[in-house]
């Protein structure tokens, strides 16, 4: 028979472990561009009280899922031709091993063919023609509308798309993301604001991150001292039971 004190205590330490991972995860890539900030989500005390009251199972935290905030970061000017920001809703679409990525890192380079690529993992941008591909050498120009020109003359126009349900993303790499569940409609956003060489900022605040850090431990630190105080209450409750000699 299990301990239901135990079990509190170990799935308090449990939940503040994996905040504390996505924290560090956060922290890291403060400076990323394009990242989403993560966090993780527990079942509310509400949930877990009625179960306990029709004694499904022990209450204690738990964690379900990661959470992303797509709260869009500050806008930074690098003035590379290749840069793009998204203002206001939307996402990249980008050729992955796996099939679409989507992203708001609009960090892009010309590759030696010509293809226009991420900075972060080489995959191409996806335009309304497929991949697209400007001749080796050109200079873009990106109207606020996505359209491309080389000199005067419209190559293509990039994919910006809209995704209705944020849940349906499954992070790759913290700025790249694909798909969860294939049956989830992406539609083509037909009025997309893209801003040329800039760059979307990550969304952490570090100030932010260590304070949740500083109350996250003392919580680990709560949790810690409930299993070990109901450690010594255990082994007394031993003692007191084992006959005298």
């Amino acid at each position: 028979m299990t301990d239901r004190i135990f079990n509190i205590g170990e799935a308090g330490i449990e939940a503040a472990d994996e905040r504390v991972k996505s924290m560090m995860s956060n922290i890291v890539n403060a400076q990323t561009p394009g990242f989403k900030r993560t966090d993780v989500i527990q079942r509310g005390f509400p949930l877990e009280l009625e179960a306990a009251n029709r004694r499904l199972e022990t209450m204690k935290p738990k964690v379900e899922s990661p959470y992303y905030d797509f709260k869009g970061g500050a806008l930074v000017r690098t003035g590379s031709p290749t840069d793009i920001a998204i203002g206001g809703d939307g996402f990249f679409v980008i050729m992955a091993p796996w099939g679409d990525g989507y992203t708001r890192d609009g960090r892009f380079m010309m590759d030696r063919e010509g293809k226009i690529v991420s900075v972060s993992g080489g995959y191409p941008l996806v335009g309304e023609r497929g991949p697209i591909v400007l001749p080796p050498g050109s200079n873009p120009e990106i109207s606020n509308a996505g359209e491309i020109k080389v000199n005067d003359v419209v190559v293509d126009r990039i994919k910006v798309v809209n995704v209705p349900d944020a849940k349906a993303f499954e992070s790759v790499s913290g700025s790249v993301f694909r798909i969860s569940d294939p049956t989830i409609k992406i539609d083509d956003l037909p009025t997309p604001t893209l801003i040329q060489g800039y760059v979307e900022s990550s969304n952490v605040s570090s100030v932010d991150e260590m304070m949740n850090m500083v109350i996250i431990s003392r919580l680990y630190g709560i949790n810690v001292k409930l299993v070990q105080a109901r450690d010594g209450n255990l082994s007394r409750a031993v003692e007191m039971g084992r006959p005298t000699q």
